[in-house]
């Protein structure tokens, strides 16, 4: 019975049913529209990334995105990366490396498979910036003082027109810098909407001829301008310009030569008027000081330098040893120099420490010295040996005898007399031992004899 059931089924034809009716009735259906963007913005000149902005779309439906085109001479192309099955969802895009031309551009909303196109925007002209020129050249200045007229830097397209686009940023340095010189002022800048960057109180400190300077603008080919002149200012200092001097003591002027230049505030040298400066020549040594213009020449206490000179020279020399200070002066800040005096050939014996009383036959305190010195009495560096001896013996009939180191090295000039006594005079035989005096020598040396000094 089942198994015939289900033939039953399967093999039963399929069954049909309908409905009529009749009348009549009114009815109503809604619409909707895809509105394009209005305002489609550029700006009227752009470098080859052009901006552009529009409005959202106000209708429902609202779009799922907008292509861009943009449109020259009647030829219409996709712009910012878009197109009609590759949208964006925003309201601003930036077209980028577009060519140089004018162009106008146009937005369309999509929602499926709907579109709704926007007026054209207003023109734009597209500039491609190639390299940067010097419009206005740097003149020849004085140093230190700002380079008139103002130098002026222009970007330009590969032809040579300006590119009339503000806010392109320029940097200017120094190209060939025959002086070694600073350039100071506003060295950055931006162009104006003509194209142009002005550098204003641009100056260079050192006086030369031959300086270049430099403009660049990054991707762009830079640019090097006309040679010109930086001169110097006017002089307002004495400066030593040669190497401190070295040498021993002396009685006329040999170490040299020492060469003053008068400077303007920047260092370069400056041109001594007509008449000449006149430079005031001093020392602030203790001992002897002499100037003289020549090597061993006639002493002098003042120069000058030439009218259309920058400088002049002098010679020196100083009797006592140490590190003088040479002043230059007069209409000018003053100048120095610290020199170097070492002492002469070893020419003499003193005595440094003199030696003193003492009780018969007890060391001499403290020990007595001799100092080997120039002929202006200057310590030498002399390791001579120095011979001690009585010079006046006061010993009566009984001589005083020295006993101790009668004879020693010198070290760095100074000869150390340790352990020095005297027996002294024998009282009641004819001395009182009051009056001793003792007597350095060393070779070809100027001896020296101490003062008196009293054995009891």
């Amino acid at each position: 019975m089942l198994v015939l059931l289900v033939a039953l089924v399967v093999l039963a034809a399929p069954a049909a049913a309908f409905w009529r009716s009749t009348g009549s009735g009114i009815g109503s259906a809604a619409t909707a529209t895809l509105t394009a963007p209005t305002s489609v913005t550029v700006a009227p000149t752009s470098l080859p990334n052009v901006a552009v902005n529009w409005p959202a779309s106000t209708s429902p439906p609202s779009p799922t995105g907008y292509y861009i085109t943009r449109t020259r001479a009647g030829v219409t192309a996709a712009a910012c990366a878009t197109s009609t099955t590759s949208t964006i969802a925003g309201t601003t895009c930036t077209d980028t490396s577009v060519p140089s031309g004018t162009y106008t551009y146009t937005v369309t909303a999509v929602y499926r498979s709907w579109t709704a196109v926007s007026s054209p925007s207003g023109s734009v002209v597209v500039w491609t910036p190639s390299k940067v020129a010097f419009t206005v050249q740097p003149a020849n200045a004085t140093a230190g003082v700002a380079i008139t007229p103002s130098i002026a830097v222009t970007v330009e397209d590969a032809s040579g027109t300006a590119v009339p686009v503000a806010g392109i940023a320029v940097i200017v340095s120094i190209g060939v810098n025959a002086g070694g010189g600073t350039l100071s002022g506003t060295l950055t800048g931006s162009t104006n909407s003509s194209g142009v960057t002005s550098f204003a109180g641009v100056s260079i400190n050192k006086a030369a001829s031959g300086y270049t300077l430099a403009a660049a603008s990054i991707g762009l080919t830079s640019a090097t301008s006309s040679t010109f002149i930086i001169s110097a200012a006017a002089a307002s200092r004495f400066v030593i310009t040669s190497a401190a001097v070295s040498g021993a003591a002396s009685a006329s002027a040999t170490l040299g030569a020492v060469t003053v230049h008068e400077q303007d505030a920047f260092g370069n040298p400056a041109i001594a008027p007509v008449g000449g400066t006149t430079v005031n020549l001093a020392s602030n040594s203790a001992g002897t000081r002499i100037f003289s213009a020549t090597s061993g020449g006639s002493s002098i206490t003042t120069m000058t330098i030439s009218a259309g000179s920058t400088s002049a020279s002098f010679y020196y020399g100083d009797t006592r040893a140490g590190s003088p200070t040479i002043t230059v002066s007069g209409s000018l800040t003053s100048g120095t120099q610290l020199e170097t005096i070492t002492a002469g050939t070893a020419a003499l014996l003193a005595f440094g420490q003199q030696p003193t009383n003492a009780a018969a036959s007890q060391t001499i305190t403290p020990a007595i010295t001799a100092v080997i010195e120039d002929q202006f009495g200057n310590l030498t560096t002399s390791t001579v040996a120095v011979t001690i001896a009585i010079a006046h013996n006061a010993g009566g009939l009984l001589p005083g005898t020295l006993y101790g180191t009668k004879t020693v090295q010198a070290s760095a000039g100074i000869a150390t007399f340790s352990g020095l006594s005297i027996d002294g005079a024998v009282l009641g035989l004819g001395g009182n031992g009051n009056g001793y005096t003792l007597k350095v020598t060393s070779g070809a040396l100027t001896s020296a004899t101490s003062i008196a000094f009293n054995i009891t």
